[in-house]
């Protein structure tokens, strides 16, 4: 099955080619080894060792934290048991696509910049499925990798046609639509046709082709294809958070939350991520020889926007000191219950600090004086004014350093300072912005002047309150909007009569458990169990004796069963069993306790007593299964024999 509206003569036709990004020899050795249900590790052990950075790089990732390897791995073939064969796979493609394709001849197409954005992109897959279990990490890390390579294919197929920057700032259908008219395929379409014949599931196959626009893909809300979507574009949106400039990381910032939440992560937990992804980027971007940058923390990059308002206070200041004063808005309440905003004056000279806190308190003004820089840093840290007035000349400690030394903590950031000076030349004014201080007045002042600027700062504190008021409103709807989202994946996947997982999770869970046992060739049994003469109960004593009946078998087999062992109804009086390393052998004895459980209950309806029964049918993951779907079949059948043999039974899948 090729990929959404791109046929296989179309996708053939750019094969043959021969300018598509490809994997190396090497890698194409891996992928066609790894086809075969014989490999054995050593064999394909000797393959990567063919190419010893790819060696290296498999090793190094099965001891990061991207594996969450806790003993050191020094062997190649301890690196593939551990990882998992298809995970090899993979990852041999990604870093051997991303080796090959570093140049180009687009001139238009910024290779350095795209492999830099994909690669934090993989990454932050990775911890996105390692913290919401949508799916393996391994395997999202080579998807985030790759999840752009139909841009590179389309810029390498037409390098002087493909144009990197012209959809920067169109809508990704818009976009689409443009390439299919020039080049007869879009990007997306291309991508996935590559990952489809690299043979990478068809889950994530689907995610990529719709993570640039999930809402337009109009795919089923909860459902695990829509999670990885959002998971896979919120990815690539902290790749982008990565690679840009500082002013355009800033208003990420609430997309990044909002983002998260849908997926149902909080706003603690995405800062977490990407402060992680920042790490291991630049130390993946040193292996790899792919182009990093410094990144500021998430949270370091949050107090910036909440100061927003502040560190634009010089020109505000100029703008509004002669503009009419706004209504007075509520700050930090004081002891007492009063919001007036706190002025701290500092000024050695008595007279002048007696003059000016006068003043100031008949503006409504709560003021405070001190007498020098040493004594006024130590009342801002305990008194945590919103303004500063201080003189640049003071004795113990100057003006100018109590600015710096404020600037210093985390109090002191958020201060709005004003410095006075008989010092107005160019000069000292500059020197006094760049230390930090918010605005400059001159000596001797007019109290209309002093009053006014500190109006215009009274503005500025307002704005800076609210910013940080929307910030905190921000992040407590945004872990509001992800625990919801939680409470809502987990309704879609519960019954609601039994309380176990519904179908449509059971069917999520045995893809992943399927993939997994196929990955580190571990056995994967499943049980298909259906209550004997259930349709008797209905019809005798009623439909709600039925449903006592269900909750109570639920309740029977979720007490028989192990730690390991996840228990669904599936629909009717249908319960599906699967059981992660568990051997056909093993899985019946587990199934006989479940029979047990349930035929030991006791039931009673219109003074009758009456026993339930189950039949259970067990299968076993076998070579000759392709899918999952073959697999409860074979439990299927197994339980249809245990049916006509009279029910009450368990019975073995026979073996292809």
């Amino acid at each position: 099955m090729n990929a959404p509206g791109l046929d296989h003569k179309t996708f053939d036709d750019f094969k043959t080619t021969g300018k598509l990004p490809s994997p190396s020899g090497v890698a194409l050795r891996i992928v066609e080894l790894t086809r075969k249900d014989d490999v054995s590790l050593p064999e394909l052990a000797r393959v990567v060792q063919a190419d010893p950075a790819l060696s290296g790089r498999l090793v190094k990732f099965s001891n990061s934290a991207l594996a969450g390897s806790r003993r050191p791995i020094v062997a190649v073939v301890d690196a593939i048991r551990l990882l998992g064969i298809g995970t090899v796979r993979q990852l041999a493609l990604g870093f051997s696509v991303l080796a090959g394709s570093r140049k180009g001849t687009a001139r238009r197409f910024d290779h350095d910049r795209f492999w830099s954005c994909s690669l934090a992109t993989g990454i932050a897959a990775n911890a996105l499925c390692l913290r919401t279990r949508t799916a393996q990490g391994d395997e999202a890390f080579t998807c985030g990798l790759l999840a752009g390579i139909g841009r590179l294919a389309l810029a390498t197929l037409y390098p002087e046609q493909y144009d990197g920057e012209a959809g920067v700032d169109m809508a990704p259908a818009a976009l689409r639509a443009q390439e299919r008219e020039r080049f007869g395929a879009d990007h997306a379409e291309l991508c996935s046709a590559m990952l489809e014949d690299w043979m990478l599931p068809r889950l994530f196959v689907n995610a990529v082709y719709h993570h640039e626009d999930p809402a337009g893909g109009h795919l089923l809300d909860g459902s695990r294809e829509a999670t990885l979507t959002w998971l896979l574009h919120l990815a690539s949106r902290i790749g982008e958070w990565c690679i840009v400039d500082d002013v355009l990381r800033r208003p990420m910032l609430g997309d990044l939350v909002f983002l998260a939440a849908k997926i149902g992560v909080d706003a603690e937990t995405i800062a977490e991520v990407c402060d992680q992804v920042v790490v291991e980027w630049r130390d993946w971007g040193r292996l790899l020889e792919v182009r990093t940058q410094d990144v500021p923390a998430f949270a370091e990059i949050t107090r910036i926007v909440e100061q927003a308002a502040a560190a634009a206070a010089p020109v505000t200041a100029a703008v509004a000191a002669s503009a009419p004063s706004p209504e007075r808005v509520a700050l930090d309440p004081l002891p007492g219950g009063t919001s007036a905003l706190r002025v701290l004056v500092a000024d050695d000279e008595s007279a002048g600090r007696t003059q000016l806190g006068q003043l100031l308190t008949a503006e409504d003004y709560q003021v405070t004086l001190a007498s020098d820089g040493q004594q006024a840093l130590q009342l801002a840290i305990r008194e945590r004014p919103h303004i500063i007035v201080a003189d640049w000349l003071m004795p113990e400690m100057d003006g100018l350093n109590l600015c710096r030394a404020l600037r210093e903590t985390a109090e002191g950031r958020h201060i709005y300072f004003v410095l006075l000076s008989d010092h107005a030349k160019d000069d000292s004014v500059v020197a006094a912005f760049e230390a930090g201080v918010d605005d400059f007045v001159a000596k001797p002042f007019s109290p209309k002047v002093i009053v006014a600027r500190l109006k215009a700062g009274q503005r500025v504190v307002r704005l800076e309150e609210e910013a940080a008021q929307d910030a905190r409103n921000l992040r407590r709807f945004a872990t509001e909007y992800a625990v919801a989202n939680r409470r809502l994946r987990q309704a879609a996947l519960t019954d609601s009569l039994t309380g176990l997982p519904n179908r449509r999770y059971a069917m999520e869970r045995l893809e992943q458990d399927w993939a997994a046992a196929t990955r580190n060739q571990r056995a994967l049994t499943v049980m298909m169990i259906d209550v004997d003469r259930f349709k008797t109960v209905n019809d005798t004593y009623g439909h709600e004796a039925g449903d006592v009946v269900l909750r109570q078998v639920a309740g029977a087999l979720r007490k028989a069963a192990r730690t390991e062992d996840v228990i669904c109804r599936i629909g009717g009086e249908e319960f599906l069993v699967i059981s992660p390393d568990t051997g056909l052998q093993p899985g019946v004895k587990v199934a006989e306790r479940f029979r047990a459980a349930v035929e030991a209950l006791a039931f009673s309806a219109a003074s009758v007593r009456y026993t339930i029964t189950v039949s259970i049918g067990v299968a076993e993951r076998g070579p000759s299964q392709a899918r999952q779907d073959a697999l409860v079949k074979a439990a299927d059948e197994a339980l249809y024999r245990a049916k006509r043999a009279g029910g009450n039974r368990v019975e073995a899948a026979i073996p292809a």
